[in-house]
C-alpha cells in the first residue's frame, strides 16, 4: 500500500528539485556544524532530516551519493 501512495505523487518541477537540493545543502551544512560543536542530538536530528530529503530527491529522480554529502558537496543529476 505504501508503494501505491508513492506512485500517485506528481513529478516535481525543475525549480522544486533545485529547492530540495538547496534545502539538503543547508541541512548538511548545519549537521556538520552541529558535529563540530559536539551537539550530538542536534547532529542526529539533522542527519535524520537529511536522510528524508535524500529520499525525496531519490524518488524524484535525483541521484546524490552519500560520499558527496559527507564531503559537503551535494551534486544531483537526473536519472
Amino acid at each position: 500500500m505504501h508503494d501505491v501512495a508513492e506512485a500517485t505523487i506528481p513529478p516535481k518541477s525543475d525549480e522544486e528539485l533545485k529547492e530540495l537540493v538547496s534545502l539538503a545543502r543547508l541541512v548538511a551544512y548545519a549537521r556538520e556544524n552541529a558535529k563540530d560543536l559536539n551537539a550530538e542530538f542536534s547532529a542526529y536530528c539533522l542527519d535524520l532530516a537529511l536522510g528524508a530529503l535524500l529520499q525525496d530527491l531519490d524518488r524524484s529522480g535525483v541521484s546524490i551519493s552519500h560520499e558527496s554529502v559527507q564531503d559537503g558537496h551535494l551534486l544531483g543529476t537526473r536519472h
